[in-house]
């Protein structure tokens, strides 16, 4: 084998060529805005938004709860897209009965699952969530309380998924939800509240979760038409 010198010199180029790099986007981001977009009123267009598998629930249960969402692909990125959201102003176009509720499966998808279970309660009509088995395991007993001491009808005997969750529109009320479990409790609730009429508690200090809520926070700020204020 032939030695390394002790010093390898590299010259740069004279002139280097000028990149550009596209990153893929934030599933966390995306399903936020996605939900905001269609509470809000008109038409929103999110760009470079992520396409994945949780992103893509997200989108086929608001399709089935009546948004038009339109996808198309952006040719920098694979992973992303461009998304036109058609917002209702708070109106949710399609619910179910109690004895026969609007399916919404959310398959591994958490945030969607978490998310949708305060979006529907906006709605007018019977909503029932559900996921894979691993899903119906996860914990949701901290939101779906949350959801009770607003004023809504929560059917989820054991307190995680499948649910069945009955909206009545929005309706002045104030819950309390902890961030030690999982942010998601408290992003559900403040992506609705303002449309909801809610007031949101947020309790804990998990240094993880809390940047999450932050975010939800500011992407309230960007739809304020839409979102609601933590309290």
């Amino acid at each position: 084998s032939v030695p390394l010198p002790e010093l390898i010199e590299v010259i740069p180029p004279v002139a280097p060529a000028p990149a550009r790099i596209i990153i893929p986007g934030s599933k966390s981001i995306t399903n936020r805005a996605l939900l905001l977009a269609a509470l809000a009123r008109g038409t929103v267009v999110l760009q470079g938004a992520l396409w994945s598998e949780d992103t893509e629930v997200m989108v086929d249960c608001l399709r089935r709860l009546g948004f038009e969402i339109r996808v198309e692909t952006e040719p920098d990125e694979p992973a992303n897209r461009r998304m036109e959201v058609t917002g209702q102003g708070g109106r949710i176009p399609r619910s179910g009965t109690p004895d026969a509720p609007l399916e919404l499966h959310v398959g591994h998808a958490g945030t969607a699952a978490r998310f949708l279970a305060a979006f529907v309660c906006l709605g007018q009509g019977s909503y029932r969530l559900s996921g894979v088995p691993r899903m119906h395991e996860r914990p949701q007993a901290a939101l779906l309380g949350a959801l009770r001491q607003i004023g809504y009808r929560v059917d989820a005997p054991l307190d995680r998924l499948p649910a069945v969750i009955h909206g009545t529109g929005p309706r002045a009320g104030r819950a309390f939800t902890s961030v030690e479990e999982s942010s998601q409790f408290a992003s559900a609730l403040l992506l609705s509240a303002g449309v909801g009429g809610w007031e949101v508690g947020v309790n804990g200090a998990n240094a993880d979760e809390l940047p999450y809520v932050e975010m939800t926070r500011r992407l309230v700020e960007v739809f304020p038409s839409a979102g609601g204020e933590l309290q």
